[in-house]
């Protein structure tokens, strides 16, 4: 993996010494390797909102996984190895882009967890899928997963989470968030507003962070965190704003469960995994993934896609 991010930044620095913008370049190359592996790019309205999505695979497909990616950049950028490896297995795949993420809209000013979930739950329905082998889902796209698999246990065969708290997120938790951070609330870490802020992502999301120059970072942002950076914020503030509502609600989730955790995450540490796992009983498993941080389907692709493939085959 190392090797294939010099390789990136080799080709970014010559692309950029021609004045090229070298991340939007490779978001489109992004999107063209899921092109390759039979997923359309679509751009509906689904129930209140405009969603940006991807959905395709193999023609006769052995199941369907639902990929819901967390903050950062949009879920092109967070799912790719992904992708590849479940599409190679048969499986269809659905990747949306959440509600102010990609060209996700609504015109309905809701921030809230459970506007994004009904988004999702419509967004099943648009495609007529009652039912899906797997909701994974990473960070905040976690939560969402989980909100998923606990309120329609139906139509959610098996549950997949990297490095998300769900319900067990307590006060002092957050706390310990701002204070590693040195931040009053989250919005400057997870959306930055200088590029300097860059940095610090890529620091919390890889346990060897590869190089980001000046001029990267400042590429970074213009494409992939100026575009509707308020709406980003509010998502969080109103999450923050609901946390005692969301531990409040009877979230219990029958499918089958994976946790897939960094060991040195520093937005959700291990020992909230270990907490997790612990409430969730018998039907989660948690596996921790060493020298790994925020983003381990990406720092770790082939092991993570090992992982899920295995909890796919185990519990089709």
């Amino acid at each position: 993996m190392r090797w294939l991010l010099f390789l990136l930044l080799i080709s970014l620095l010559l692309l950029t010494a021609v004045g090229c913008n070298a991340i939007k370049l490779h978001g489109q190359n992004l999107e063209r390797g899921f092109a390759r592996q039979g997923l359309d790019r679509k751009l509906e309205a689904v129930g209140d909102a405009t969603v940006h999505y991807y959905d395709g695979g193999p023609q006769e497909p052995i199941g369907t996984v639902l990929l819901v990616h967390g903050f950062g950049a949009e879920t092109v950028w967070q799912w790719g190895p992904q992708v590849r490896a479940l599409t190679r297995a048969g499986y269809r795949v659905v990747v949306p882009n959440l509600l102010w993420f990609g060209q996700s809209t609504s015109a309905n000013r809701d921030f809230s967890i459970d506007h994004q979930l009904s988004t999702l739950t419509a967004l099943l329905d648009h495609l007529d899928l009652p039912r899906v082998d797997a909701v994974v889902g990473i960070s905040y796209g976690g939560m969402l997963a989980f909100g998923l698999a606990a309120e329609l246990p139906e139509r959610v065969g098996g549950l997949v989470i990297l490095d998300s708290p769900g319900p067990v997120y307590t006060d002092a938790d957050y706390a310990g968030l701002l204070a590693r951070f040195s931040v009053a609330d989250p919005g400057p870490l997870l959306v930055p507003e200088h590029h300097d802020g860059i940095k610090t992502l890529v620091d919390l999301a890889y346990h060897r962070p590869p190089p980001t120059p000046p001029w990267l970072r400042k590429q970074i942002l213009a494409t992939l965190y100026q575009s509707d950076r308020e709406e980003k914020v509010e998502l969080l503030r109103d999450m923050v704003a609901r946390m005692d509502e969301l531990r409040s609600r009877d979230w219990q989730v029958a499918a089958p469960t994976l946790l897939l955790w960094g060991d040195e995450d520093p937005v959700f540490p291990l020992e909230i995994g270990h907490r997790l796992s612990d409430w969730m009983g018998d039907g989660a498993r948690l596996v921790v993934i060493e020298k790994a941080k925020h983003a381990p389907q990406l720092e770790h692709p082939a092991y993570v896609n090992k992982l899920l493939l295995g909890f796919l085959a185990e519990h089709r």
